[in-house]
């Protein structure tokens, strides 16, 4: 795993409190709809946990659009 998406994987496990279970789901590179934890509100927090890790600001119009871990790192990448 690069250290782009080990970054964004850790945000995400931490902002969620993730548990063993869908750290493991979340490590397939699935989305929102299979981590429970993971609804509308708590993806705004990881919105703003990954612009802080990464010192970045995310366009508006992106944001709905990141909302699984290959998407993330791929706009991450690109910033």
């Amino acid at each position: 795993m690069d250290e782009t998406k080990e970054r964004v994987m850790r945000v995400i496990t931490e902002t969620l409190q993730l548990d063993e279970e869908d750290i493991t789901v979340l490590r397939k590179d699935v989305g929102y709809r299979q981590i429970r934890k993971w609804n509308s509100a708590r993806h705004a927090e990881i919105i703003v946990a990954i612009e802080d890790e990464f010192d970045i600001e995310i366009d508006e119009r992106s944001i709905s659009k990141l909302n699984n871990v290959p998407k993330i790192v791929e706009y991450v990448g690109t910033q």
